[in-house]
C-alpha cells in the first residue's frame, strides 16, 4: 500500500503543480487582456489625434495656398500702381518740357 500512496502523493502534487501554474498562466493572460485593451484605447486616441493633425495640415496648405494667391494678386496690383505712377510723373515731365 505504500507504494500506491506514494504515487497517489506525487500524483496530488503534480495535479497541485499544474493548478499553480494554471493560476499563474490565468493570471498572465489578464494582465496581457487589460495590457491590450490599455493598448487599444490609446491606439484610438493617437488615431484621433492623427486624424486632427491632418485636418489642421490640410487647413494650413488652404490657407497657405490662399496667401500665395492673395501675395502674388497683391503684388500685381502694386506693381500696376507704380507703373500707373511712373506713367504719370514721365507726363508732368513732359508736360513742363513743353513749357
Amino acid at each position: 500500500m505504500s507504494t500506491l500512496e506514494d504515487k497517489l502523493e506525487a500524483i496530488e502534487q503534480k495535479v497541485m503543480k499544474l493548478v499553480e501554474q494554471n493560476l499563474q498562466f490565468k493570471e498572465i493572460c489578464e494582465d496581457l487582456l487589460r495590457t491590450r485593451r490599455q493598448l487599444e484605447r490609446e491606439n484610438t486616441a493617437l488615431k484621433q489625434q492623427l486624424a486632427g493633425a491632418t485636418q489642421q495640415a490640410e487647413a494650413l496648405a488652404q490657407h497657405t495656398q490662399q496667401l500665395a494667391n492673395t501675395y502674388t494678386a497683391d503684388k500685381e496690383g502694386i506693381k500696376q500702381q507704380i507703373d500707373h505712377y511712373i506713367q504719370a510723373i514721365d507726363q508732368t515731365i513732359d508736360w513742363l518740357r513743353d513749357l
